[in-house]
């Protein structure tokens, strides 16, 4: 949907490029925000199968409506029509985005399967690019070359093939769903008990006396009122967290800005194939499908046998956060030389050095980072913790949304060049967090094996105790 809703909304509805943008994002960011209503559900009400089943009819309900409210005759007066069956759209996904990556994750015993679900987390990444894929390359062409009602473009035809394969995954996932192990639900409402912890730990730094010591995290506040293990868990998972909507502002411009820039450069590689400017950006899913294999069986095993080393999580969260940076940074000089340039002269290839950074980004980034915030959470919290992560790409795109109302940039240039540098103070922010992060699970890690020294514990005891995989270094 993404795909196209940016040219469909500027085109179609002749709104500007601007509210097009704005609107793109809004709905990029219902989409990323609703997972924690759909996590909440599953992990203390519904379990994750039956809150699927739920949303989806949500989300198939927004397709027909969608594609009624896009026939001409109904006049381009109902743009509030259109902006509601989005909306509904966009629920009914995102209320189902992290039931569904946990839903396959719970199918494993851990830690025995420990390497089959880091292979699972790649894996989900690499099927859902090869949805974003066909979506980069099938929507655009039946826009481009089928039409209807008198028009150019035919919309209808597009949003009927988008609905047509939800309700085909429907209808699988339907004949799938009582092969999933059971789901055991949380005795209490997570989320409540999330806003509470939060709540009481600002009401008492806000109104603490002066002789109570200050903790070095303000969520220790809450530690006399809610235990240990839940507070420590929810504040270093909330530091990690912080800076990563900026990436996400990054990677969500692929729908708006680079599609833009694209349409401002010559789509024609040959005499037979001429690109849509909502093509141009399928070199990215082809750049993934070919990162993660290779990344995942030949890259990672080799560093192990020939170097002993295995690269974690946390390092590459920041590594792929280096990368979009970069990625930006060579969008705003390809930019810059459009502007220089007579109009439709720069070949669309050039785009190929910036989706190549922004995937390595997404490949060292998402699905190790995914992959973290589901293995660190407790067990009463992995759809919680794991929406947690997709309300990071809501809060990026409510970015996008604000600095294109804000309008501080006379150009594109410099607006590309502004996301790569505030993705360079970011990541520094991260490293400065998980250095903290590791430091404090290796203190966690050392007191509680100086308490079994001391007193020797159950064998089945001995299992839980914490061991970090995201240490900076292998010292």
């Amino acid at each position: 949907m993404r795909t196209i809703l940016a040219l469909y909304l500027r085109d179609d509805l002749n709104l500007s490029e601007s509210v097009s943008t704005i609107v793109l994002h809004i709905f990029n960011f219902f989409g990323q925000f609703c997972p924690i209503f759909g996590a909440i559900l599953a992990d203390s009400y519904m379990g994750n199968v039956r809150s699927i089943t739920s949303f989806y009819f949500l989300y198939g309900f927004g397709w027909l409506l969608l594609i009624i409210t896009s026939l001409p005759y109904l006049g381009s007066a109902l743009i509030f029509l259109v902006s509601t069956s989005l909306l509904f759209i966009a629920v009914g996904n995102g209320s189902t985005r992290a039931c569904v990556a946990s839903l396959g994750a719970l199918q494993f015993q851990i830690p025995e399967q420990a390497k089959q679900l880091a292979e699972y987390f790649s894996l989900y990444y690499f099927v859902y690019y090869v949805g974003i894929f066909l979506s980069k390359i099938l929507p655009p062409m039946i826009r481009a070359n089928v039409q209807c009602f008198n028009k150019i473009d035919c919309y209808p035809a597009v949003f009927g093939t988008l609905a047509s394969s939800f309700f085909l995954g429907l209808i699988i996932f339907n004949l799938g769903k009582f092969f999933y192990k059971t789901e055991k639900l949380a005795e209490e409402n997570i989320l409540l008990k999330l806003y509470g912890c939060i709540k009481y730990a600002l009401t008492k730094k806000w109104c603490k006396k002066l002789n109570v010591k200050r903790p070095k995290y303000w969520l220790h506040y809450a530690l006399d009122k809610y235990d240990d293990s839940f507070v420590n868990e929810v504040s270093k998972l909330a530091k990690l967290f912080l800076p990563l909507p900026l990436y996400f502002a990054l990677l969500a411009q692929q729908d708006s800005s680079w599609t833009f820039q694209a349409s401002l450069m010559n789509t024609t590689l040959s005499s037979s194939i001429k690109l849509q400017p909502d093509q141009a950006k399928a070199i990215g899913p082809v750049f993934l499908f070919i990162l993660i294999p290779f990344w995942q069986y030949i890259v990672k095993p080799v560093l192990f046998k020939l170097c002993n080393y295995e690269i974690k999580p946390l390092q590459s969260v920041a590594l792929g956060a280096l990368f979009s940076a970069l990625s930006f940074i060579c969008a705003a000089l390809l930019q810059r030389h459009i502007y220089l340039q007579p109009p439709k002269s720069v070949i669309v290839t050039w785009q190929i050095p910036q989706f190549l950074l922004l995937m390595l980004g997404e490949l060292l980034l998402s699905i190790p980072g995914l992959q973290f915030a589901f293995t660190q959470a407790p067990p009463s919290m992995k759809s919680v913790v794991t929406a947690a992560w997709f309300l990071n790409n809501a809060f990026g795109n409510l970015i996008v949304v604000i600095f294109k109302e804000l309008a501080l940039f006379n150009n594109q240039s410099d607006e590309f060049f502004f996301y790569g540098i505030i993705m360079f103070i970011g990541l520094m922010v991260y490293i400065f967090l998980a250095y903290d992060y590791v430091l404090q699970e290796r203190l966690s890690r050392n007191l509680l094996l100086t308490a079994t020294e001391a007193t020797p514990l159950h064998d089945s005891f001995k299992d839980e105790l914490p061991t970090t995989s995201i240490s900076i270094s292998n010292k």
